[in-house]
């Protein structure tokens, strides 16, 4: 299943959710690199590109590639960084 292939109005949508959670998370960052907010925003995108790669396989990096094209930021790796706190 190739990304031409898919409804251009959902992968856009797609690339906007990116650009939001990835601009989110480094507004965050910059506040707070260990803040409970931007651990919480890390996640969301973690979630968001677990989802792309569920939903599209290996054509979710291009969804991925369309954001950072977009952005010019880069996306953090999925781990808890040591300081931040947690609520259970």
């Amino acid at each position: 299943m190739h990304l031409a292939l898919q409804n251009a109005e959902t992968i856009n949508r797609l690339v906007e959710q990116g650009e939001f959670l990835l601009k989110t998370f480094h507004a965050e960052y910059d506040k707070d690199p260990v803040g409970s907010t931007t651990e919480f925003v890390r996640g969301n995108l973690i979630g968001w590109r677990s989802t792309l790669h569920t939903l599209y396989r290996d054509y979710a990096e291009d969804i991925v590639n369309r954001v950072l094209a977009r952005t010019c930021l880069t996306i953090p790796d999925g781990e808890v960084l040591s300081g931040a706190t947690h609520a259970f």
